[in-house]
């Protein structure tokens, strides 16, 4: 199928062999059906030997796909030979490759590192191509041997091939770090020093309104601060405290972050913000419209109101229309219209709007960049990470957008690759923004068009919320 849908390329002879290798594992799983007798079949034998050859499907595929990352790479820099600085050029390679992929941009810039990196480890790549092992092992040989010599790393690659296939992910990263300390011991504690630098905390939305917080910390540092906590969670624990022991180091670790104490239940008076996107009846009554926890994303409507009662939060109000969608006011004693516009991207949208990718949002950007003549309205408004709001004013990159009337986010924004893949982000619904003339300014009293405009239970609202 693929001679007719790409050219006489070598892209063409590695799609020929992507399809010989997973015709190969299909007519395997075919034949090993046969050879199982029909108490096995009936147990399940035919399902996981499905299960496998999916498995090895997986395998091939990625090991293709970092050898076409590989020929991508080298084509480009053919093309673009010594025009462009090497930042821009990888810069634009991490974005296209992400939205070839539809990940985020940091996940297009680890398949490039991956690709890069099999170049010198052949025969790791090799294993994963054939479906021998997966991406993770052989990711985690090329993550050990990042900062060895080119020389070392090939030796490594050489020793480590015939064993890769009986160990899992962290077996084969301890034996290739086991073999980068002994070629080059005293390289190796350079590198630790060097990494300190690198130290870091990052927050991942988790199910249930709950989040993960992962601190990069030298590992001497991170063994003492959980050595206490779980020390000090067990002797509470023994003390009688009702939480288990993972409940109580996790309060802890909450506690010392932020000074605020955690009761045994989980809850906390803590002092946040709650970016509010419902309608007033979800805010106010019992009705069941799901609300935006800034920086987090979508939450119950019965646990906003929680957050929202308490006497240590900051509610951001802002009030839409009967579809939960069109924002038709917001609280004029928070920002002026300004504001109003990156609030409502940030709340609304949470993380980036490139397509496919979730990093948080660091730069409210113009779509079509203001010194191309684009307007700084909330029709040319979107959220990007830093990253992506980089790649977008690379040569041969186009973002466009499309908003229906004024006032409103772009409905959808398109990215136009130097390829020429077009790729589109659609928003469910369309998020206006109220009229500037409506607005007060920080801290100014409403204007008379805005009472006027008021519905009776909004008025009521603002008056309950003055006093």
């Amino acid at each position: 199928m693929f001679d007719h849908a790409l050219p006489e390329t070598a892209a063409a002879d590695l799609a020929a062999t992507l399809v010989v290798g997973v015709h190969a594992v299909v007519e395997a799983v075919r034949s090993r059906a046969t050879q199982h007798g029909a108490d096995a079949i009936e147990l399940g034998a035919a399902e996981v030997d499905l299960v496998t050859a999916c498995e090895e499907v997986v395998r091939i595929a990625q090991g293709t796909q970092l050898e076409a990352v590989q020929m991508l790479d080298e084509r480009r820099r053919r093309v673009m030979d010594d025009r462009v600085d090497e930042t821009v050029l990888t810069r634009s390679l991490f974005a296209e490759i992400a939205l070839a992929r539809r990940v985020s941009t940091p996940s297009g810039e680890t398949t490039y590192a991956l690709a890069r990196a099999l170049a010198v480890h052949p025969r790791t790549h090799d294993l994963l191509r054939d479906g021998t092992i997966s991406q993770g092992v052989a990711a985690a040989v090329c993550r050990e041997t990042t900062f060895a010599s080119l020389d070392d790393r090939r030796l490594i690659d050489a020793q480590l091939a015939p064993v890769l296939p009986e160990l899992s992910p962290r077996r084969a990263a301890q034996e290739a770090r086991r073999l980068v300390l002994a070629s080059d011991p005293h390289a190796a504690y350079e590198r630790v020093l060097r990494a300190r630098a690198e130290r870091a905390v990052s927050l991942r939305p988790e199910l249930d309104a709950m989040a993960t917080m992962t601190v990069y910390a030298p590992a001497e540092q991170l063994v003492s601060a959980f050595e206490r906590l779980d020390r000090d969670a067990s002797a509470r624990r023994a003390d009688g405290d009702p939480r288990t022991i993972r409940q109580i180091t996790a309060d802890l670790a909450v506690e010392a972050l932020t000074g605020v104490g955690v009761k045994q239940d989980g809850w906390a008076h803590l002092g946040v913000e709650v970016g509010v996107v419902m309608t007033a009846d979800t805010l106010f009554t019992s009705a069941d419209a799901p609300a935006t926890l800034t920086g987090y994303g979508p939450v119950p409507a019965e646990l906003a109101r929680r957050l929202a009662s308490s006497e240590h939060a900051w509610v951001r109000r802002f009030f839409t229309a009967p579809d939960g969608e069109t924002l038709t006011g917001s609280d004029p004693r928070a920002r002026r219209f300004t504001a109003a516009v990156r609030r409502l991207v940030q709340v609304v949208d949470g993380q980036c709007r490139r397509p496919w990718c979730d990093c948080r949002i660091r730069d409210i950007d113009h779509v079509v960049p203001y010194a191309r003549g684009g307007s700084t309205s909330a029709s040319n408004a979107q959220g990007a990470c830093r990253s992506d709001n980089l790649v977008k004013e690379l040569p041969g990159w186009a973002v466009t957008g499309r908003a229906s009337p004024d006032r409103t986010l772009p409905s959808e924004v398109r990215w136009r690759t130097p390829t020429g893949h077009l790729h589109t982000s659609r928003r469910r619904g369309a998020a206006r923004v109220p009229p500037p003339a409506s607005r007060g300014g920080e801290g100014e009293p409403e204007s008379a068009m805005e009472s006027a405009t008021r519905s009776a239970m909004e008025s009521r609202f603002a008056a309950l919320l003055s006093a």
